[in-house]
């Protein structure tokens, strides 16, 4: 009892004056097993499968057993209702009346009519009759319930160590049920039940759980296939504060997945969130196997599902993978449907972060749905305040392996936050805004952003560089959406573009607050911190600040190295001389500083040149020396080298060309912005092989 305690969710301060009762529910129930214990420590063992009453008397503790000489499953539980304090009922069924060993071989199978069913504070112990016959069952508990147990009205009762039976509380309070194998749970209207635990042994491994119209529950540790809280808002019996594992690994719960077909057609949520409120989902491994490597249900298609009206749910640190369902014959062959988190109907506030959605324990997306998150129409709804991802690096998602989008939006929704998440390998676009007219894949800008569909089919930002520094990155671009407004933008980088043209976003790189002005532009260079590939491409988002609502990826650009690189060998001149290429400036063409390539210590008074491939690097022999790039190959204007006046001849020679002002003289029509260039100088050098003079090389790529 004292770990029910321990382990309950104390929720939000709203909610105090609820759970303060609560708090009093288990101390009294405290109160009572202390009583019993000083009093007479009283344990009722059940020592035959027969379901006989013939103890008279008061039907106490005291009155056992009966005539038979032997306690039934319905005389133990009987007498614990009828006995003041609180009574722990053992089991001690001798191997001689097991029956149904065919089915259920190794086990006690008790069958009381209609149901075993306690409504007085007790400890139903089945891990006793393990203790008095031994492990029988090496896969599970020894006591099995034919008829099902209800325990009702109970306050601070405990249930552990059955197999193959369904379990139902119902009504009172701080229950516990741990402990159990091949079970059903089911809690309703029992505020603060604990099922499972974060301890060894202390987790059910069942069918389905289902919290219905109760609060202040707890789920954890629990191998199962399904989860269910259900509400009933209409009722007045919203489901409140419930809490379906933990920040612990202990209290994970591993819900392999639900599903069924109808004429082959799979159908199935394994995690279902219905009319609540307050509740969390935290740190569960949810449609796979337990080991998180391969789909746990080939039938279920929603991983978890917000259903009716749910308000404040956290989703947070799951793991949610495996939900394909997977069509049969007669109608639905080939079929492959899921969604690894579904937010549908109405209500308020969702947060959804931390989780890897699509990936399997070795982080691989190999376990895709067709979409990871979506948002799904409802005549009542949209749910208001969704945000998927935040505003921290353990907010984000990781959203990959999708046969479809990696987030849909649909058309009713708006102020659908996305922020900082890791986006990639999904088969559609990273980030899908619905249009009205239900259209998906790329949706243009329009001017000013007047368009309506998946939040206001936001636009976004329009990418023109991002070209690599010292340990930098420089981005630049625009943004044209509604006047005078005020948006993030987050940028991102990604090893391959979508095919689509149009980004996802593996790796967060930073974000910059952007103001429109009044025709709804604004411009856009920007300069992160961020060590990157060159070759990478970088995309970015755009989220309104005044109604949160985050548009699709922008168009790619590659991420081009801004630095210059010396490479290659100069030819030695006839002077002795070795030719040394250098550069000042930037690669950007027509910023404040222009990119000047210069080479040194050539002959004096000669004419030269600068020569250059657009097609990549080279080590070719060429005129006695190295040619450095490959052809073809295009020329600068001859100039002169300048250096020492005749009759001397040395080598204080150079040549200097201002790149940007060759770019800019359009004299190369192919050299466009993103070019590589891989050039070096040529002298004449009459007295040396070939009468030419070559120096080093220098490579770099044209940016903005």
């Amino acid at each position: 009892m004292l770990q029910a305690v321990r382990l309950c969710d104390l929720g939000t301060v709203p909610h105090l004056r609820i759970l303060m009762k609560h708090a009093s529910l288990v101390l009294m129930s405290l109160v009572l097993a202390g009583m019993a214990g000083s009093a007479s420590a009283q344990t009722v063992f059940v020592d035959t499968a027969s379901d006989v009453t013939d103890f008279g008397g008061a039907q106490q503790v005291a009155d056992l057993p009966g005539p038979d000489g032997k306690t039934s499953l319905a005389e133990a539980g009987l007498a614990s209702d009828n006995t003041p304090g609180v009574q722990t009922i053992g089991f001690h069924v001798p191997q001689s009346e097991w029956t149904f060993q065919w089915l259920y071989p190794g086990r006690a199978v008790l069958q009381p009519f209609l149901g075993f069913r306690v409504f007085d504070t007790v400890i139903l112990d089945g891990t006793t009759q393990t203790a008095f016959t031994g492990d029988t069952n090496p896969s599970g508990a020894e006591v099995v319930i034919w008829s099902g147990a209800y325990l009702v009205d109970n306050v601070g009762s405990s249930m552990r160590g059955f197999d193959s039976t369904q379990i139902m509380v119902s009504g009172g309070s701080a229950n516990v049920v741990q402990g159990n194998t091949l079970a059903g749970i089911e809690v309703y209207d029992s505020h603060g039940t604990l099922v499972g635990g974060s301890n060894a042994g202390e987790g059910n491994t069942c069918g389905t759980i289902k919290i219905d119209r109760a609060s202040n529950c707890i789920v954890v540790g629990n191998t199962t296939t399904r989860v269910r809280v259900l509400g009933w808002v209409a009722g007045g019996q919203t489901a409140t504060n419930n809490r379906i594992g933990g920040p612990s690994l202990g209290e994970r719960n591993f819900i392999t997945g639900y599903g069924t077909w109808s004429e082959g057609c799979p159908g199935g949520t394994t995690v279902q969130i219905f009319d609540s409120a307050g509740t969390i989902i935290e740190n569960n491994w949810i449609g796979t196997t337990p080991d998180g490597l391969a789909q746990g249900s080939l039938a279920s298609t929603v991983g978890i599902g917000l259903e009716g009206e749910n308000h404040d749910t956290v989703i947070r640190s799951n793991r949610i993978a495996g939900i394909l369902g997977h069509g049969t014959g007669p109608h639905c062959v080939g079929w492959l449907v899921g969604t690894g988190i579904s937010v549908y109907g109405k209500g308020s506030g969702v947060r959804i972060v931390g989780n890897s959605i699509g990936l399997d324990a070795a982080n691989q997306p190999s376990l895709g749905s067709v979409t990871g998150i979506a948002t799904v129409n409802y005549f009542e709804g949209p749910v208001a305040n969704v945000e998927i991802g935040g505003s921290s690096a353990a907010d984000a998602n990781e959203i990959a392996g999708h046969l479809g989008a990696g987030i849909s939006v649909a058309n009713t929704f708006s102020g659908v936050r996305i922020a900082r998440n890791s986006i990639h390998d999904n088969d559609g676009l990273g980030i899908d805004l619905i249009t009205n007219g239900f259209a998906t894949g790329v949706t243009p800008n329009d001017p000013l952003d007047g368009d309506l569909g998946g939040n206001g089919l936001q636009n976004f930002p329009v990418l023109q560089s991002a070209t690599l520094g010292a340990g930098t990155l420089r981005i630049v671009g625009a943004m044209n959406a509604s006047p005078s407004s005020n948006f993030l933008v987050e940028f991102f980088a990604s090893p391959v573009s979508d095919a689509s043209g149009f980004g996802e976003g593996q790796d967060f790189l930073g974000a910059v607050a952007v103001t429109t002005n009044l025709g709804g532009d604004a411009a856009m260079d920007v300069t992160l911190s961020a060590a990157i590939p060159a070759g990478w491409f970088v995309s970015a988002t755009a989220s309104d600040l005044a109604s949160n609502s985050t548009s699709e990826f922008s168009a790619c650009v590659p991420v081009l190295d801004q630095s210059v690189t010396v490479y290659c060998t100069a030819k030695v001149n006839s002077l002795g001389c070795l030719p040394q290429i250098s550069s000042s400036g930037t690669v950007s063409m027509g910023d404040a500083s222009p990119l000047v390539l210069m080479v040194q210590q050539v002959l004096n008074e000669k004419n030269g040149l600068f020569f250059y491939s657009k097609t990549g690097p080279d080590a070719a022999p060429f005129l006695g020396g190295i040619l450095c790039g490959a052809a073809p190959l295009t020329r600068t204007l001859i100039q002169g080298s300048g250096g020492t006046p005749p009759p001397v001849s040395d080598c204080s020679g150079s040549y200097v060309l201002s790149f940007d002002a060759w770019f800019q003289s359009g004299l190369d029509p192919a050299l466009t912005l993103g070019t590589p260039v891989h050039g070096q100088f040529y002298s004449r050098d009459p007295a040396s092989s070939f009468g030419a003079g070559l120096s080093n090389a220098v490579s770099f790529v044209v940016t903005p």
